[in-house]
């Protein structure tokens, strides 16, 4: 059998004499490029997510980008009150050591390292087992496709033995995976059945109105209280199809499935936690909602309904003010959106205030991150009180929901989205979160509708 040349150059590439003898003492990971055609990513990435461990599938449609990353090399898992620190410093020893040969693709920004971080510093249900508060991986294949043009990273682990025959030998093998792709298979309609607790809705009404007592008392200014919707989950190949194939419907934002072990969580995200590229940060201010109209006039009005509520304008204001206070710590200037604008997504439109500022020299990602989360769009204000509210009224774990996931690179570029509109599979259930902003003028049953709004995004993801 003829070998493939892009095996060929990168056995070429080991025996060089950077990558072999006394060059290897440093623990060093090698990012081998290469340029693939792909008649079917939605057909391959299905496979490819049904035979590999972990895997995390992340997509920006707007911003023209996707990319799926199996298997790993180096996996940094942690949890508690230091794992931000914990990560920043694994990760800045293994960035160090890497080694990137394009083969001569474009000089396309690809990630290397993946993953997650909790809301919460511990987990406390069991349901998250597979997944870690922290959880970090340097994937050894990534598939990256940006303006249709896929391209592979293969990350290689020098330090292991004989680096050049096993390593090739992987190469080779996934190679022809690559190529052996046929006709789509065909997969049913997703179909699920909600469990109905019919005391939920009461007892969560409940909650919500003593949380406003709390805010009118002077305790807190806003708390986002959350709820948990469990369904009989139909198989979990057809959920990884929906996710694969929502592209289209949830265009203005972030889509993502994270898998681990036989657990997937997935979402489909309309805010952007922060995003690094050339000493910049940009940051998405998010909160207030309202559903969208069946109509246009109907869309206009309830759009301009929210751009003038009070209470609307009021929550998203309080983030707005976090996060400007955040980038101010680590930027020489920020500049801040005027005025709200609406963002529209297909099932609910949102304020939103674009932030952005330019990094000083030397200010650490993690750190940024660390001070970022959780905002008040997904926590409250002050967080403090906002965080043990929230903890002795939901009765679930919050796990990854309203936590954070993305990626960054070893030039600092990097994107992360918060983990909301998302859902935990596992055990053959599905656990579907949404979350409300209460503040003193909310209507408690206003307030769980909107839930049930945001709960769509995963039901009509379920039924595309």
């Amino acid at each position: 059998m003829k070998t493939d040349p892009r095996a060929v150059t990168f056995s070429e590439i080991l025996r060089s004499e950077s990558f072999s003898g006394e060059q290897l003492k440093g623990n060093r990971i090698l990012s081998y490029r290469f340029p693939v055609e792909i008649t079917n990513f939605e057909y391959l990435a299905q496979r490819l997510i049904r035979e590999n461990n972990p895997v995390f599938y992340f997509e920006k449609p707007q911003g023209n980008y996707r990319f799926l990353a199996i298997g790993s090399i180096r996996r940094f898992r942690s949890g508690g009150a230091r794992r931000f620190e914990e990560v920043a410093r694994a990760v800045s020893g293994e960035i160090s050591h890497v080694v990137q040969n394009y083969n001569g693709t474009p000089d396309r920004t690809i990630p290397l390292l993946v993953g997650s971080m909790s809301f919460f510093p511990e987990h406390r249900d069991r349901i998250w087992d597979e997944f870690y508060p922290s959880d970090w991986f340097i994937p050894e294949f990534i598939i990256h496709e940006s303006g249709g043009k896929p391209v592979v990273s293969y990350q290689v682990d020098l330090s292991k033995p004989d680096p050049e025959r096993n390593s090739v030998r992987i190469l080779r093998d996934f190679i022809a995976r690559l190529n052996n792709v046929s006709a789509a298979e065909e997969t049913k309609t997703v179909r699920y059945r909600r469990i109905i607790n019919r005391e939920e809705k009461e007892n969560w009404i409940k909650k919500a109105a003593g949380v406003v007592e709390s805010i009118k008392k002077g305790d807190v200014n806003k708390v986002v209280l959350s709820r948990s919707v469990k369904f009989d989950a139909p198989e979990k190949q057809q959920i990884i199809k929906a996710v694969l194939d929502a592209g289209d419907a949830f265009s203005a934002g972030y889509l993502f499935l994270l898998k681990s072990n036989e657990s997937l969580f997935i979402g489909v995200s309309p805010e952007k936690l922060a995003s690094f590229e050339q000493g910049n940060i940009h940051c998405h201010a998010i909160a207030g909602s309202v559903t969208r109209g069946t109509t246009e006039q109907e869309d206009n009005h309830l759009g301009d309904e929210l751009l003038s509520s009070k209470k609307n304008r009021e929550e998203h204001q309080v983030v707005v003010n976090h996060i400007q206070s955040i980038l101010e710590k680590y930027c020489s200037r920020v500049t801040v959106d005027p005025v709200p604008a609406l963002k529209k997504m297909s099932y609910i439109q949102h304020l939103y205030t674009g932030i952005s500022g330019e990094l000083s020299p030397g200010v650490s990602m993690f750190r940024i991150l660390e001070d970022l989360h959780p905002t008040p769009a997904v926590g409250g204000y002050p967080l403090s009180p906002a965080l043990t509210i929230i903890r002795d009224s939901e009765q679930y774990d919050r796990g990854l929901y309203a936590g954070f996931l993305g990626w960054f690179d070893a030039n600092t570029t990097g994107d992360f989205c918060v983990a909301l509109r998302s859902a935990l599979y596992t055990n053959n259930k599905l656990y579907a979160f949404a979350g409300s902003g209460i503040m003193r003028d909310s209507d408690p049953r206003q307030e769980f509708e909107e839930t049930e709004v945001k709960l769509n995004a995963i039901t009509s993801l379920m039924q595309s």
